[in-house]
């Protein structure tokens, strides 16, 4: 489950680090993660996100397999339609991260960091967007998780950030 942790943090490291510069409402991007490990081969998956101010998002997952992940500031919803499968989680963490992500720092380098509990992140923009975001997980993990053709402050319906299972989907709350 630490994905959706890390997901939820950047939805808000995203949106609060960008409105230091401008008031960003909406973000959507084409994404490519990867995710390192001493003991593993790297992974790469692919797909889609969309957030939208304060607290909602939506991660598709394209490759190496479909998923869906739904964030609403309380509760996650990782969908798994090969499974059939739908994951729901209630957030532990405090949705609070805003006020601590508003002091991240822009270095010399021109990237942000910024620290949440023990995991410390660092944003790179282009052209004024986020561009990439590197951490390593509390596994151990680098991920590295690269933007592509983002989009700022286009219109978003809050229909896109509800999952609506169908009636063969088995529920699992965690």
């Amino acid at each position: 489950m630490y994905f959706i942790r890390i997901f939820f943090v950047f939805c808000v490291l995203c949106v609060s680090m960008y409105g230091l510069s401008e008031d960003i409402k909406t973000f959507r991007a084409d994404f490519i993660q990867n995710v390192h490990s001493d003991n593993a081969a790297e992974v790469s998956y692919s797909g889609y996100i969309e957030a939208k101010s304060p607290n909602l998002a939506k991660w598709t997952y394209n490759k190496p397999l479909k998923k869906e992940i739904y964030i609403d500031g309380q509760d996650v919803v990782v969908y798994e339609p090969n499974l059939l499968q739908a994951t729901i989680t209630h957030l532990k963490e405090n949705t609070d991260f805003i006020s601590i992500l508003k002091k991240a720092v822009l270095s010399k380098d021109g990237k942000y960091r910024s620290k949440i509990g023990n995991t410390s992140y660092e944003l790179t923009f282009k052209d004024q967007k986020p561009y990439l975001l590197d951490f390593v997980d509390e596994f151990g993990n680098a991920i590295n998780i690269k933007f592509s053709n983002v989009v700022i402050n286009s219109v978003i319906d809050k229909k896109d950030f509800v999952f609506i299972p169908g009636p063969d989907i088995d529920i699992i709350h965690q």
